[in-house]
């Protein structure tokens, strides 16, 4: 009893794999990866195909790299068993016997044409499998949310009151699930299988080039010789790193590696070094212009394109990083922390003489998705870039050896992703068979009492409980599918609804009770991690607020269409707003600043970052008084 409540609830862990376990699963992940190279070149097969295909490959490395328990042994933990070949052999025959019959699928209607004996069996397994290879891979929280919208599917008609809904067969459950674009194979999916993988590709590609260590080098160049140098440079390499690989945990334990011992030892304490990092490496998945896998997400799922996103997450995004580092900034004068040494700084002109070329790829791929190219030929330009790229280099030059672990890791990096995108095609069925979404909506805005506000102080919830411990990828779909209705019931337009789902989607990551970004970065500093948790959130103060203002204030998303004197206006004056927050939240700017004007200063600077004639007014009249105290104080200091 006690191994198979393990077996349904413990997280599995990666295998160690050598030999030719490791080489198997290296074909396998390679051919995916060219597979999808080929089809987002030349290939030209059915959408629903693609997807099946996709998955298939998902589910069959998931089977063979993670251990169904944490807790293995030797033989399982090292090697693949041979049940588990046996389960991916028949993942592999599911898969082939539906790409051989997806004419059918694709020409018959659903519920109304009967399913086989066969095809009712593969419809099980498939939605076994995706249950639980997510189980192995995340933990249970994740699948369990899909089994419980799936459980209301077969059952809700057995609720009374709003929650019910009329008899459901399971068979036409599963025909929605597994054979329509109404389940597994929606909208998420068919972002993991196409934007989302090209761009996870292109990281993998970018990293094995050698371009992180001119990023690192970069950042250094730029500000390691100013106050607080140390986390500055932490800022702008996480903040450059997450924008590429769109993963704010994997992000924290890459950079955070070197960046949080280099901030220890310039002399901030270990807590604040970790949250400095967790913050930072969140923020790339919200800062243009790649913002990591949730603007390709937002482009499938909101119907927007991609230019229109990235120009509307500009100033939003660099709110973010400026409070960042006027925190840093404040902290380090507080403390007396001076920059790095100049003995111990590369010189920019020489770093960027030495590999200003590695900015060609982004360039390429920034301005082939500003043009209106698809997302997928964009990201293949720019892996072709990268390759070529690396060849100015003798040192980082990639040769075929690197190129084909480069596909490896972008397809195993995919697995966690796309399961969480097949688990909330499970929701999403759950959602739209019994009119539970409208309900939702319904119970949503009467909980809020159709404000505004409470709706999204509400969704903001959701969207936290939601997140913890999942990719970003796996919150933004779940919570979109559930609280996107509510608002826009209540008039928001759909940039500004999905925008602020995929803040607080991203910002789950650093938020407590489950703040993996924030638990990865203190395991680095040697930091209580809740400590690092709450620090997190006091430090990212301002990211939490900028969603609710662009929702009452749309023009904070400055865009060419309400470009004008107002929205500079509004963004000088949230400019000035966050600086007077952050100091504030540090009391220094020049000199210490007294424990009651600092909730002032905090109040003040709040109010100046939201964009109304009156809030502005008094926001500027904190700022008159935060800059009177600062210079009378720092002169009667300096006599």
């Amino acid at each position: 009893m006690n191994y198979l409540w393990k077996l349904m609830t413990e997280e599995g862990k990666k295998r160690k794999l050598s030999g030719n376990n490791a080489l198997a699963v290296k074909v396998i992940a390679v051919a995916m990866s060219l597979y999808q190279l080929a089809q987002a070149t030349f290939l030209a097969i059915p959408p629903q195909l693609h997807y099946s295909i996709h998955l298939t490959f998902i589910m069959i490395l998931c089977a063979l790299t993670y251990t169904r328990t944490f807790q293995t042994n030797e033989r399982t933990s090292t090697k693949i068993p041979v049940e588990d070949w046996i389960y991916a052999a028949i993942l592999a025959l599911a898969g082939i016997y539906y790409g051989l019959h997806i004419e059918t699928y694709l020409s018959r209607m659903p519920q109304v044409d009967e399913l086989s004996s066969i095809e009712i069996v593969i419809g099980i397994l498939t939605v076994i499998a995706v249950i639980g290879l997510t189980k192995r891979c995340m933990g249970f929280v994740l699948p369990s949310i899909g089994v419980i919208f799936l459980a209301y599917a077969l059952w809700g008609h057995n609720i009374p009151g709003i929650l019910y809904h009329r008899r459901l067969l399971a068979i036409d459950v599963l025909d929605q699930l597994v054979y329509t674009t109404n389940g597994i194979f929606s909208s998420p999916i068919a972002a993991a299988a196409t934007y989302v993988f090209m761009f996870v590709m292109f990281g993998a590609f970018f990293a094995s080039s050698g371009a992180g260590d001119f990023f690192y080098k970069f950042s250094m160049a730029i500000a390691g010789r100013y106050a607080g140098g140390a986390g500055k440079v932490a800022i702008i390499t996480s903040g450059l790193f997450g924008m590429i690989n769109g993963s704010p945990t994997a992000n924290v334990v890459t950079t955070g590696s070197f960046t949080i011992p280099m901030m220890k030892k310039a002399g901030y304490d270990g807590t604040f070094s970790g949250a400095v990092t967790a913050v930072a490496a969140t923020g790339g998945g919200i800062m243009p212009p790649i913002m990591g896998t949730a603007a390709f997400l937002m482009v499938e799922m909101a119907g927007i394109s991609y230019k229109n996103i990235a120009i509307a997450a500009f100033v939003p995004g660099v709110l973010y990083y400026l409070a960042l580092l006027l925190i840093v900034h404040f902290r380090a004068k507080k403390f007396g922390l001076v920059g790095l040494e100049a003995k111990d700084l590369p010189s920019v002109w020489e770093t960027l003489k030495e590999g200003w070329i590695f900015l060609i790829p982004l360039v390429v791929l920034v301005a082939m998705l500003m043009e209106g190219f698809t997302a997928n030929l964009s990201a293949v330009v720019g892996i072709v870039a990268v390759i070529a790229a690396s060849w100015a280099r003798k040192s980082t030059r990639m040769y075929l050896p690197k190129i084909i672990k480069a596909l490896e890791d972008a397809a195993r990096s995919a697995v966690i992703v796309s399961l969480s995108c097949a688990v909330a095609g499970c929701v999403i069925c759950g959602l739209m068979t019994t009119g539970l979404s409208g309900k939702l909506a319904s119970m949503i805005l009467s909980i809020g009492g159709n404000s505004t506000l409470s709706a999204l102080i509400l969704t903001a919830a959701i969207c936290t409980l939601l997140g913890m411990g999942m990719p970003v990828a796996a919150a933004y779909c779940l919570t979109a599918a559930l609280c996107i209705p509510s608002l826009y019931e209540l008039g928001l337009q759909p940039l500004e609804a999905h925008m602020f789902v995929v803040y607080f989607a991203t910002l789950s990551a650093i938020t407590p009770p489950v703040a993996v970004a924030s638990y990865a970065a203190a395991g680095i500093s040697e930091a209580n991690a809740a400590t690092v948790g709450w620090q997190a959130c006091r430090i990212g103060l301002v990211s939490f607020a900028v969603p609710f203002i662009f929702v009452f204030e749309p023009m904070l998303m400055v865009t060419p269409e309400n470009f004008g004197i107002q929205s500079i206006w509004i963004v000088t004056t949230a400019v000035l707003g966050v600086f007077i927050l952050c100091a504030g939240l540090e009391g220094f700017m020049k000199k210490k600043i007294p424990m009651i004007l600092r909730v002032v200063l905090i109040a003040g600077g709040l109010l100046l970052m939201y964009p109304e004639r009156i809030s502005d007014y008094v926001g500027l009249g904190v700022f008159a008084l935060l800059m009177v105290q600062q210079y009378f104080g720092f002169r009667r200091a300096e006599n």
